[in-house]
């Protein structure tokens, strides 16, 4: 696999966690209107992930770097192993973003301890939101339960 397919391929799964928060948000409007809010935030934080992907990708940023020396590994990741995903209640989309956001994490905190310096710094910060999106789908989830 080379550097730019495995761009890609994480443009594509947040494009995947991306739609899945646009279908909470629609099982929200009707079931949980006070849940809408917070799909829709968590929809707005994948899109400017794939934005910074696809930053990445145009200005061959990654390029030179450590990481190239990772793509194979990296794509054995389990984030990528992620089909699609078809909920068919706002428990099981919760439940399928959990292990999204969890397999995100894991990616991104891998790619922060190849890289050096500010891309560090980058991936380092998208680990940490991916673990805020993991609580606040937590709460969601407990919430759900009641």
């Amino acid at each position: 696999m080379k550097l730019e397919e495995l761009l890609q391929k994480i443009v594509h799964q947040e494009n995947e966690l991306y739609n899945l928060y646009k279908l909470g948000e629609t099982f929200a409007t009707y079931e949980y209107p006070h849940l809408t809010g917070h799909f829709q935030w968590l929809a707005s934080e994948e899109l400017r992930h794939r934005d910074t992907i696809e930053k990445f990708i145009s200005e061959k940023t990654l390029e030179g770097t450590p990481v190239i020396d990772y793509v194979d590994l990296l794509s054995l990741e389990p984030y990528f192993q992620d089909g699609r995903a078809e909920p068919q209640t706002l428990n099981d989309l919760v439940l399928e973003a959990l292990i999204r956001e969890k397999h995100s994490y894991e990616l991104y905190n891998k790619l922060s301890e190849i890289l050096s310096g500010s891309l560090s710094e980058i991936f380092k910060m998208m680990a940490q939101e991916e673990l805020k999106h993991a609580y606040r789908l937590k709460i969601i989830y407990e919430g759900l339960e009641e």
